[in-house]
């Protein structure tokens, strides 16, 4: 049965993830090991203990990649077949392109390193924040931003036909709540993240990070990822490195990914990462068949055991 892997980003972490997953499978111990290593600092206990770090994004970051990584090496493992597609939603495109083989773990952690710092850089002192708006269409939302004249006031992540996040400084989000409210939306929702991602104020990581990619080996992927940028598949490594880099400072065309993903006519879907974003946003989308997280170890055992060879 032909399948899609979905690969979440940022936001869908939370204390406690893969506990079991930890206890059962050594992958996971063995591929935070050596991101400890190389970020030279203990990581576990921001996953396992109530710390703030796990919501910056100079964190989140590679913990959620790498909890991808270990899933995806115990699916490989037991010799499970690759999916017919994979889509990442931000953070995720890189984790998927890391399972795809397109990047080895060290140059990944190095990628996803630099990602964050310049992301960090990039917002600079400006005070942030990034909303999820329910229940109202993007364009009518795009409208009501652009009437604002704000300094900075963007719809960024286009997840579904009423769902949009947006990005702005602080004080500009705030004001715009009610208006939107009044328009239609059912909720305006603070994201638990750290820089404006996807953005016009990332503009400046998006060009370091160009010179980053120049220096790392991308290969062909052993399954196709639709990216963000454009909602479709590259056809050379060139393009993935592109997208890889321009993605941070343009919007994340979600829905239009989700339609790509139609065209495949897949039966299941499953979310290689933390909670159950991407699985809500595809039922948004219309996207057909039946959804399971990895996250949870009962499905996952169960999973491998039906897929495993």
């Amino acid at each position: 049965m032909a399948f899609s892997f979905l690969f979440p980003g940022q936001g869908s972490q939370y204390t406690g993830m893969f506990k079991e997953h930890f206890e059962e499978f050594d992958e996971f111990q063995e591929n935070l090991t050596l991101a400890e290593e190389f970020y030279k600092e203990e990581l576990k206990n921001i996953i396992f203990q109530e710390d703030t770090r796990l919501n910056d994004t100079y964190y989140t970051q590679p913990l959620l990649m790498l909890m991808s990584y270990s899933l995806y090496q115990v699916w490989k493992k037991y010799n499970c077949p690759l999916p017919k597609v994979a889509a990442g939603h931000s953070l995720g495109e890189v984790s998927a392109f890391l399972c795809a083989g397109g990047l080895n773990l060290k140059d990944a952690l190095r990628f996803i390193k630099f990602r964050a710092t310049f992301m960090v850089e990039s917002k600079g002192e400006t005070k942030t924040k990034m909303s999820a708006v329910l229940g109202l269409d993007g364009e009518s939302i795009k409208k009501i931003l652009n009437d604002k004249k704000a300094k900075f006031l963007e719809a960024v992540n286009m997840n579904s036909p009423l769902q949009t996040v947006i990005a702005g400084n602080t004080d500009e989000i705030e004001s715009v709540k009610n208006e939107l409210k009044e328009k239609g939306a059912k909720k305006v929702v603070d994201l638990s993240v750290s820089v404006p991602s996807h953005s016009s104020l990332m503009g400046i990581a998006t060009t370091k990070l160009k010179l980053v990619l120049d220096e790392i080996k991308l290969g062909k992927p052993d399954f196709p990822v639709i990216q963000n940028l454009h909602a479709k598949i590259p056809l050379t490594v060139k393009e993935i490195s592109n997208n890889l880099a321009e993605q941070i400072s343009n919007p994340v065309q979600w829905v239009s990914s989700m339609n790509r993903l139609k065209k495949y006519g897949l039966e299941e879907h499953f979310e290689i990462g933390p909670s159950k974003v991407l699985s809500g946003l595809a039922k948004q989308n219309r996207i057909k068949g039946s959804f399971s997280s990895l996250d949870n170890i009962d499905t996952f055992k169960e999973l491998l055991s039906r897929y495993g060879k």
